[in-house]
């Protein structure tokens, strides 16, 4: 009897006795070179999942045009609320006022540091940005009308 190259394989010859075992050893070959085949597409197809979502993060990642933060300034308005918006909900926000001279802060100059998780009476975070409020005489001031502030917010 001869044999198959790749795969050991039965090939009969006209003189060849035909033996169930050959048969049986056949089959067993054939259903394990499958498996085998299935194992491997299977397997390729979870690599090749896995480096599209490592692909994918890439793509998001840092670039010129995609940085982790944004640097701005607004003016206060003054009154109420005023929202800034960025693209995006700052994990981390860090607000700055220009020093300037007010009957009720001398020379003063704010500097706020809030986080996501830290709302409060004059900072709160929004989907796409972040929000500043004049409360009063609660400082520190952020929305004080005509004032410039300057911030630099994180993803």
């Amino acid at each position: 009897m001869n044999y198959t190259t790749n795969y050991h394989l039965p090939q009969w010859v006209e003189t060849d006795r035909i033996m169930m075992e050959d048969f049986n050893q056949m089959c067993a070959a054939i259903d394990q070179g499958i498996k085998g085949a299935q194992d491997t597409a299977e397997t390729a197809q979870a690599n090749a999942s896995a480096a599209q979502t490592a692909a994918d993060a890439v793509a998001d990642a840092y670039t010129p045009d995609n940085k982790p933060y944004v640097i701005g300034t607004y003016t206060g308005n003054g009154y109420g609320t005023q929202e800034i918006t960025l693209g995006f909900s700052p994990s981390i926000t860090i607000i700055s006022g220009e020093v300037y001279t007010t009957a009720d802060d001398p020379g003063m100059q704010h500097t706020v540091i809030a986080t996501s998780s830290s709302p409060n009476m004059v900072y709160d975070t929004t989907a796409t940005g972040f929000s500043v409020h004049k409360v009063g005489d609660y400082k520190p001031r952020l929305n004080v009308d005509g004032q410039r502030y300057r911030y630099i917010a994180f993803r």
